[in-house]
């Protein structure tokens, strides 16, 4: 039995007039016999009148990533449920606002009782609140889902490699095989020398993302829509140029796949993607003797130039990117422990 129905027994829909049942999700002025999901008005409008119109239109105009992190999100909600995506949201959306508010708190339960990280539990959260704000825009409900996420502490641990722990990746990544080694010393070289995160390394493609002779790259950053053009370090340059000379210049995705089940034909030649890069620098770093992720390699970037910069947060923040808030979370105070030191100052 679905949990919505376990929690208020097998005639709960009646309660929502505007709703009369968990089966076809319709908007008042639909008619069943609207001929698939998308009814087309006057005027070439397109009105939502089902689950899947409803969850198309949600994931429209997000990026790929996002897209692809929302429908986990769905997902894990249905798998809860009990039962397929579109079913289950139909069941949240012909809630009354009480009742769905009731489920989320419910789901929340569910999420902490398997004990995920607060960042996982406030966006499958968000995904909810999400879908209904669209629902209500849509006129398919009249409630706000207004359950607050869990407070989460940002960039809990912001301890990188540092330069040293970077060399001995690069020492571990230069006695491999080509054309492995070139392609991960290059992608070294990205994530650390332009603090790029491993989404954005995933994403370069040949030729429109790369220009060597003017020493930059074209990258789709975080919460951007377009790409934008970033100066790159000789080293970095050299890396690359290394590894184009082993792949080719032909058109594609900038890194793709050595594995087994990749295909030599350039034409079928698969991206590498986010998971990939974070499992390569995992494997380079256990055979260094380190634990290292992609993005402790941008915390050690950041932190090197707020370092080699005496604290220069205008210069930090237009090499990673960021607020200046976020600048100084992102700063790795982990490798001399100033808050320790601090605290000693005052009570040695």
């Amino acid at each position: 039995m679905p949990i919505i129905d376990s929690l208020f027994g097998p005639d709960w829909h009646h309660t929502n007039p505007s709703m009369p049942g968990p089966t076809p999700l319709l908007p008042a002025a639909a008619s069943p016999a609207d001929q698939g999901p998308l009814a087309i008005l006057k005027g070439g409008h397109a009105q939502i009148n089902g689950p899947a119109a409803l969850l198309a239109a949600w994931r429209s105009g997000k990026k790929a990533l996002t897209v692809a992190a929302y429908d986990r999100d769905v997902d894990d909600f249905a798998r809860w449920q009990g039962e397929a995506p579109a079913a289950a949201i139909t069941r949240l959306l012909a809630c009354t606002a009480g009742q769905a508010h009731q489920v989320a708190l419910h789901y929340l339960e569910h999420l902490q009782s398997r004990g995920l990280a607060s960042a996982t539990c406030g966006r499958r959260l968000s995904a909810l609140r999400s879908l209904a704000r669209l629902a209500r825009m849509c006129g398919l409900i009249t409630w706000y889902l207004e359950v607050p996420s869990p407070r989460v502490m940002p960039y809990r641990d912001t301890r990188g490699p540092g330069r040293a722990g970077m060399h001995r990746l690069i020492a571990m990544a230069e006695q491999q095989q080509e054309p492995k080694r070139s392609r991960d010393l290059a992608i070294l070289w990205l994530l650390y020398g332009r603090a790029l995160r491993r989404a954005e390394v995933a994403g370069l493609r040949l030729p429109e993302d790369l220009d060597l002779a003017g020493e930059r790259i074209q990258v789709l950053g975080k919460h951007r829509t377009e790409r934008e053009w970033l100066t790159v370090p000789p080293a970095t340059c050299r890396a690359i140029a290394q590894w184009l000379e082993v792949r080719g210049a032909d058109t594609g995705p900038l890194f793709y796949r050595l594995d087994r089940a990749a295909t030599d034909r350039i034409d079928d030649r698969r991206p590498v993607t986010g998971l990939a890069i974070a499992h390569l620098v995992a494997a380079l770093g256990k055979r260094a003797g380190l634990t290292v992720r992609p993005h402790g390699l941008r915390h050690a970037a950041i932190t090197e130039v707020l370092d080699a910069t005496r604290g220069d947060f205008r210069a930090a923040q237009r090499f990673g990117r960021l607020g200046k808030a976020d600048t100084l979370r992102y700063y790795d105070d982990n490798r001399e422990d100033l808050g320790g030191q601090a605290a000693r100052l005052i009570a040695p």
